[in-house]
C-alpha cells in the first residue's frame, strides 16, 4: 500500500501504519481511506491512526504474551472504538 497514489506518503511512522492496518482491517473503506488520507493533513486524524496502530500493537503484543483475558479484551474494545470512530468520520 506504500506508494499508492502518495496516500501514506504524507503520513509518518505509527500513523502510516494505522492508516495500513485500518486499510487492511476495513477493506469496503480502503478507497475511502486513501481518499481521506490525502485530502487532509489534520493532526487529529493522524493522531487518530496513530492511537489505532498502538493500540494494535499493544493488543498483539498481550496475545502473544498471554496476557491477562481482561487486558486483551479491553484493548480489543479500545480497536474497535478507534475504528467505529473512523468509520463514522469516513462517513460524514
Amino acid at each position: 500500500m506504500a506508494g499508492t497514489n502518495g496516500t501514506t506518503n504524507n503520513y509518518r511512522g505509527s500513523a502510516r501504519s494505522g492508516l495500513r492496518r485500518l486499510m487492511l482491517k476495513l477493506p469496503s473503506y480502503r478507497l475511502r481511506l486513501q481518499a481521506f488520507a490525502s485530502s487532509t493533513s489534520s493532526p487529529d486524524i493522524r493522531e487518530l491512526f496513530e492511537a489505532y496502530d498502538m493500540a494494535c500493537v499493544a493488543l498483539e503484543r498481550f496475545r502473544y504474551d498471554g496476557s491477562d483475558a481482561s487486558l486483551i479484551t479491553e484493548y480489543e474494545t479500545v480497536c474497535a472504538e478507534l475504528e467505529a470512530d473512523i468509520v463514522r468520520d469516513l462517513e460524514e
